[in-house]
Parts: C-alpha cells; structure tokens; sequence
C-alpha cells in the first residue's frame, strides 16, 4: 500500500487544491496546519500542529504512513515580509528546517519545498534556474534559504528535497493580494481601475490548478537532471495587456493602467523547459483560459447565478451584479450550484 502525502498548509489557497486533487486521484492525504479544521473528506485526514512541533510532526508521519510532504505553508507575500520581517523569516526559515529534520528524523526522503519568483530578484533577460539569487525582500531572502537548506539536506543527510520556484498564482478564492482580482473587483461593481503607473511591467501568471499539478509531479517524479525548477503559466504579458484582457470579458470595465514599471521585482521571460522535461509539466491554463474562470466557473458548470459566486463563496470578492456581466445568461439559473460532478466541479472552484 502506498504511503500518504503530507501536504503542509492544506487550508491555504494552494494547499486546498492540492488537497483535493491528491485526494479524488485515490492517494491518502494528511492536511497539516496550525487551524483546527472539522470534517475529513473521503482520503483526507486533518492534523493540527506547528512546524515547530517536531514530535508532533515525527508522529504524524509515522502515524500516517507518510512517504512525500509537499511543503506549502508560509507568510506568502513579499510586501507583507517588508512590514513583518522577522515574523516572515521564522515562519519560512525557521519553520522549514524544522519540517526537515522532523521529515529526516522520520524517514521520509522525498519533500517537495515551494520557494518563490521572489527568489531572483531583479533579472534583466531570461530567467533560468541557473539565473543568480539576489532577493529584494525578506519573504525573498526567506525562499533563498529554503532552496539553500534544501540542497544542505540532500547532501549531508541523502534526502530527496525538490524546491519549486513559483510566479504570480491566480485563480478563483485567493483571500491573498492579487493584482488581477484587484483589478476585475471594481469593474465587476462598474467602478473604474486607475493606476498611475505599472502598465509596462511584465507577469508571468500561473493558474493555482498548474501549481497544485506541478508540485504533485515533483512529489512523484523519479529521474531528474536538477532538484530546483522554475513554474509558471505561459507567455509574460504586462500589467496593461491583462488589464485589456479583463476588459475584454467585462463589457463596460474602465480599466486606466499608466505606462512604467511597478514596485515588483523585474524579470524578463522565463524558461520552464527543465520542467517539462524532467517533470513532465506543461501549463494547462494559461492567461487566457483562465481569466474567465476566475470566479470559479468550468465548462461543463457554466451554470452559476451571481448568487452562486457571491460574498459568501469568496469574502474578497463583492457579489456580482446581477445579471453578472462576467458570466453568461444562462435560462433557468438557481442560486445554488447543481448537484452531481457539475455541481462538485463548481464547488471546488
């Protein structure tokens, strides 16, 4: 029988879909987070613990049969790092190398560590794994180091540690800041969007479903020339060009975006092809796919009311007005998802 997956901040944004996904593929899944969470879902155990709590940790993985974690938790955001440094730093640092030894000290070899875009800092040109580190923030000092500790693991103490370096995660229910809800947020309630500048600066989004795939093929992966892969979801596109692309959904939008660079770090295309091959990933849901479903809408569930995408599924976004210009008038639309896998499908968004 295979052993369980671990995945560390399993109530997070990306943690969930991971969650769900290892889940309905048939693994069993531990949830590890520091929240109390009710219920366990068909495969799914729920664990409350710190990373701190390395007995805590050590008898989960042995309780549980855990053969790979998949490490996800974290104070996730560059800016708030530049206001809680330290916190940031304890949290992400600190916090992994706990999670490590406790996973060395278990057994377990495999451990697939989320590091960040944040890792590089500012790059002028293409942007491959072998690019030079130099962070602009904590939270990207913070990435660097996991990366660090991550190769110190493997090779003093013969662990399996795989660092993924992820960009700009969008998707539907993201309760972090995000500049595409923060742009699609005012349009849906006919306000205008004006930003001063920041329309020249260059993105590479990546939809939170190729990343919940991309760390589950890393977990499984079994030959590989490098322990470090860059992630993201297609082409770079500037702040403008998706701005334009949201108007483009949302008939009416006034979408201002002024000419410059943003306060972000910069960096030029990026090279995902040490991922394709020794992963086998392939984004699936690039910009263009995934901006109309950003409210959580697939095609086979195209059948949502405004109700249905209300405050009430996602406390970030306002309700849709009604009728909702970002989703199609559909006869017949109830205020609750439709029951069956359309139903589930719609839920999960």
């Amino acid at each position: 029988m295979a052993g369980a997956v671990l995945v560390t901040g399993g109530l997070g944004y990306v943690g969930r879909r991971l969650v769900s996904a290892l889940a309905e593929r048939g693994d069993r899944v531990v949830s590890y987070n520091r929240d109390y969470a009710e219920g366990s879902p068909p495969g799914v155990e729920f664990v409350q613990g710190e990373l701190y709590d390395i007995p805590r940790l050590v008898d989960t993985f042995s309780r549980h049969e855990v053969d790979r974690v998949i490490h996800t938790a974290a104070m996730s955001h560059p800016d708030l790092s530049i206001d809680l440094p330290i916190t940031t730093f304890t949290a992400n640092a600190d916090g992994t190398l706990h999670l490590f030894e406790a996973a060395r000290m278990a057994g377990v070899k495999r451990v697939v560590n989320f590091s960040s875009e944040c890792a590089y800092g500012h790059v002028d040109g293409p942007v491959t794994e072998d690019s030079g580190l130099h962070p602009t923030t904590p939270y990207g000092v913070t990435k660097v180091a996991t990366e660090l500790l991550s190769g110190v693991y493997n090779d003093l103490y013969g662990r399996d540690i795989i660092s993924l370096r992820v960009t700009e995660v969008y998707g539907p229910g993201n309760r972090m800041p995000e500049i595409l809800r923060d742009i699609i947020r005012p349009a849906l309630e006919g306000e205008p969007f004006v930003m001063e500048t920041g329309g020249d600066h260059g993105f590479h989004f990546v939809h939170v479903r190729d990343v919940a795939r991309a760390a589950i093929l890393a977990a499984d992966s079994t030959q590989r020339e490098r322990s470090v892969f860059n992630i993201t979801g297609g082409s770079q596109v500037t702040l403008s060009q998706a701005g334009t692309m949201i108007g483009d959904l949302i008939p009416g939008a006034r979408i201002e975006i002024g000419p410059g660079f943003w306060h972000l770090d910069r960096q030029g295309p990026w090279d995902i092809s040490a991922a394709a091959r020794d992963l086998g990933y392939k984004p699936e849901h690039p910009l263009e796919r995934g901006l109309p479903r950003l409210r959580g809408v697939a095609p086979r569930a195209r059948v949502l009311s405004s109700a249905a995408v209300s405050r009430s599924r996602d406390p970030c976004l306002p309700p849709c007005p009604s009728p909702c210009p970002f989703l199609p008038a559909r006869p017949g639309m109830g205020s609750e998802p439709p029951s069956g896998r359309a139903g589930e499908a719609a839920r999960a968004g």
